[in-house]
């Protein structure tokens, strides 16, 4: 049996290497129409470094993920113990990465409690209208309208736009408002164990997922590579790159997929990237989802500074309200990049809203992020900013907007109608975990 894998992303490299090691496939292709591997993951090069575009890491992924990618890395990985913090309220709390609203006066803290406790004992409802809906069902008012309001300053967006499953790409899932011991006695409740928090440190061993990173000096652009040459190699697997799908004929069992390049003859098309638009174009049919995506703006910096002066912290995430950054990353010592004379760097995801003044030039707000990032700890307070680079992302992170689930759904069932030798991936899976097991039903699908 031939397959095409369309997408070299993650998506697309997991669905790759399951088909390869199956028996009844014959052959893999992979087309991607960048002309690299890695989809997203694949680093910028900036100011002599290789940077990510955004947070990379493989992060809390299963020990049989963890340990393809230090195969194709030949062993040149790190096995990272994740130094997280988060900001809220003008307060840091090390080793907690979601909002910690523990800063909040006492009176706040008591009405959230109560609210929590009230939800636990009448019970939540199972379904909700708009992520809005999720945060005040689940948390209480009170939580619900910090949460919301966090929401906006991050993405741009109001909650009550964005269907309840946008959930995943947040880190508002949970609620902490007290602290670890108060937490942990509140989590006694089956309920609100599924909804409070506290630092994993006081929780013991919770799960056996680890994180890793490559540490060649390229960051995830030398996974791409080094996967890519693997999945050749090793595998078997043709990748075809630069090259753009512009039509799928399917007639009397016979596929073609047909590139701005070439034709390529195959038993079963395998679309294994979120862009749906590119589907329905080279079907010939509307595309419903189109009007229910959404990508949050973002300025993107990349700040170059002596490597001493950056702290032991991965990353930080900011949730204060009049916050310039929300995720700031040591990638630079993370992936073992320090130049010859003691420089590294630092990245920060901007939020930030297409038109505005920030946006329309970004240099204006360098120094303050830079600023800000003192503030919050990632870098010393006497460090300098040696070089930098900011640069405006217009869709980075994509809740689904309300009504995307519904559309999605019509699409799917077309496909699974009209199209029987197309099988279209889960475009929901978000998180590297969750798209590498994800994967594993892949040859159970191409075979049905």
């Amino acid at each position: 049996m031939k397959c095409i894998v369309a997408g070299a992303g993650f998506k697309g490299f997991c669905d790759a290497l399951n088909l390869a090691n199956e028996d009844f496939v014959d052959e893999v292709k992979i087309i991607e129409p960048a002309p690299f591997f890695g989809g997203i993951a694949y680093s910028r090069e900036v100011k002599g470094f290789s940077v990510d575009k955004g947070v990379h890491f493989f992060d809390s992924v299963p020990r049989a993920l963890a340990d393809i990618v230090s195969e194709i890395m030949d062993g040149k990985v790190n096995y990272i113990d994740v130094k997280s913090g988060s900001a809220f309220n003008g307060n840091v709390t090390d080793g907690y990465s979601l909002p910690d609203l523990s800063s909040l006066p006492e009176s706040d803290k008591d009405l959230i409690e109560k609210e929590v406790k009230n939800i636990a004992r009448n019970g939540c409802k199972d379904e909700f209208s708009s992520l809005k809906d999720l945060f005040y069902s689940k948390f209480g008012n009170k939580a619900g309208e910090i949460f919301c309001r966090v929401f906006k300053k991050i993405y741009s967006i109001d909650a009550d736009e964005i269907e309840p499953s946008g959930l995943s790409h947040t880190s508002l899932h949970r609620l902490k408002f007290r602290d670890d011991e108060s937490m942990k006695e509140l989590k006694k409740d089956s309920y609100l164990d599924s909804i409070l928090a506290a630092r994993r440190t006081t929780l013991g061993k919770i799960d056996d997922l680890v994180t890793v990173y490559p540490a060649d000096g390229m960051a995830m652009k030398g996974w791409c590579e080094a996967a890519a040459k693997w999945l050749s190699d090793v595998k078997g697997v043709d990748i075809i790159l630069g090259e753009k799908i512009q039509g799928i004929n399917s007639t009397n069992g016979h596929m073609e997929v047909i590139t701005d390049k070439g034709i390529y003859p195959t038993d079963a098309l395998i679309w294994s990237n979120d862009n749906t638009s590119a589907l329905c174009n080279a079907l010939g049919i509307d595309d419903p989802v189109k009007p229910f995506h959404y990508g949050t703006p973002m300025l993107f910096a990349t700040m170059i500074t002596d490597s001493d002066n950056i702290n032991d912290y991965t990353y930080i995430q900011n949730f204060n309200i009049d916050g310039l950054t929300y995720r700031t990353a040591a990638a630079g010592i993370y992936s073992n990049q320090v130049s010859r004379d003691g420089l590294s760097f630092i990245t920060s995801e901007c939020p930030t809203t297409i038109g505005s003044a920030s946006w329309e030039d970004p240099e204006s707000v360098i120094q303050d992020v830079w600023a800000e990032c003192k503030t919050l700890g990632v870098v010393k307070e006497t460090t300098k900013l040696r070089d930098h680079e900011i640069i405006r992302i217009p869709g980075t992170f994509k809740p689904p907007k309300v009504g995307y689930s519904n559309s999605l759904s019509r699409m799917e069932e077309v496909i699974n109608n009209d199209f029987k030798d197309i099988v279209f991936r889960n475009p929901r899976t978000f998180f590297k975990r969750e798209i590498f097991l994800d994967s594993l039903q892949i040859a159970e699908l191409v075979s049905r």
